[in-house]
């Protein structure tokens, strides 16, 4: 009976810590890389890593392209092209690595939570209007 319990306690604490060790790995930065509002070069930068830094990642895109990192303070995304993770005491490629040390996909970004001092992506706020149905159009003034 005491073998039970003990085994069913260090399943619970299994169970408890591995979803725990899925969310967040630690990366180093193979060059100078930006960080971005979004997964993209259209989003604004925010901020630039340092060559050797260590960055938390939170998640990937499916693929691993672009992951979302914690870097000194702040938040935001990297290219994986430029991001290694520790796997077999040998730092490799995020693209490579990323399913087998579990880093989680994000299948749809969160949007960045904006602030007024944080320029937008170019494309936000360009979008045409809906025609007006119902209504005749206005005359012209002539």
């Amino acid at each position: 009976m005491r073998t039970k319990v003990i085994t069913a306690a260090l399943a619970l604490l299994l169970g408890i810590s591995l979803p725990s060790l899925a969310e967040a790995a630690n990366a180093y930065a193979t060059g100078s890389v930006n960080m971005r509002t979004g997964p993209g070069t259209e989003y604004a930068r925010i901020g630039t890593i340092p060559a050797g830094a260590t960055v938390t990642i939170r998640g990937c895109l499916t693929g691993y392209s672009w992951c979302d990192v914690s870097f000194a303070g702040r938040r935001g995304w990297a290219s994986s092209n430029y991001l290694q993770a520790l796997y077999q005491n040998r730092r490799r490629p995020i693209i490579y690595v990323g399913p087998m040390i579990g880093l989680p996909i994000i299948s749809r970004p969160r949007p960045p939570h904006w602030r007024p001092d944080r320029p937008r992506p170019p494309h936000w706020g360009h979008r045409p209007r809906p025609p007006h149905h119902g209504r005749p159009p206005r005359p012209q003034p002539r």
